[in-house]
């Protein structure tokens, strides 16, 4: 099942938060560091703390990047409970949360919080009354943004209206991909590594499998904001990212 969209609801971007994609590349721009030359190119540190710099409320990422911090040993146990599909959330404010994205509900958390910050979890509506049940047990909120596909436009919408300001994405090529084709990238935080993958095969850092412009590729500008050179030959390259209005 294809599970995420382009925005197709509200186009006011004014409650949105401002979404940083924050990403590691070897000078190739390929982005599986295992697979890079030379090996232990990465300073201890180093992504955490760009991270924090960053000053972001709250984090998203997809399923496959959200399996690195899943605990649960066993799917959820079936259940007889019909779920509402309203919105189970935390009451807005200042505090910081963990959103991950996983509409066909295969993640089984163990825990309700990543280091401290409470779990999100993004599901449609079709997700399964056993995955919302096993959510619920766990003390984690959830949030619905589409029918059966995710509405990008809408989870933004959606955290925003938590009083979220500043939201980073954490994730891999593939949701990161989703996000800058739907226009709604407003800053691209790179961290560049003196390796190398040096092979065909392996994924850049954005990933999108789609028709080549069309619809039209959204970005229209990139504007170098920052640049630093951090230890171990790493250069930290900040761009704001403009992208075309929303039709």
């Amino acid at each position: 099942m294809s599970t995420l969209s382009s925005p197709a609801g509200n186009n006011d971007k004014s409650m949105r938060p401002r979404l940083i994609c924050h990403m590691t590349s070897s000078i190739d721009g390929r982005a599986l560091v295992p697979l890079w030359h030379p090996v232990d190119v990465v300073p201890a540190g180093l992504w955490e703390s760009a991270r924090a710099r960053l000053g972001a409320d709250a984090s998203i990422m997809g399923r496959i990047t959200a399996l690195e911090y899943a605990e649960g040993k066993s799917p959820y146990p079936a259940t007889t409970e019909v779920i509402e599909r309203v919105d189970h959330l935390p009451d807005p404010g200042p505090a910081k949360c963990t959103v991950a994205i996983d509409p066909g509900g295969s993640l089984s958390w163990g825990r309700s919080n990543i280091d401290g910050a409470p779990i999100i979890v993004v599901v449609v509506e079709s997700t399964s009354d056993r995955y919302l049940a096993g959510l619920r047990s766990e003390g984690i909120y959830y949030l619905f943004a589409g029918k059966d596909r995710i509405d990008l436009g809408l989870v933004l919408d959606k955290l925003g209206a938590l009083g979220i300001r500043q939201l980073y994405l954490d994730g891999g090529p593939a949701t990161s991909g989703r996000f800058l084709h739907a226009g709604l990238i407003d800053e691209i935080s790179l961290l560049l590594l003196p390796a190398l993958d040096g092979y065909t095969g392996a994924p850049a850092i954005f990933e999108f499998q789609g028709e080549r412009d069309n619809p039209p590729f959204p970005v229209t500008r990139l504007t170098l904001k920052s640049s630093e050179v951090l230890d171990g030959g790493v250069l930290w390259l900040r761009y704001d990212v403009q992208n075309r209005p929303a039709s």
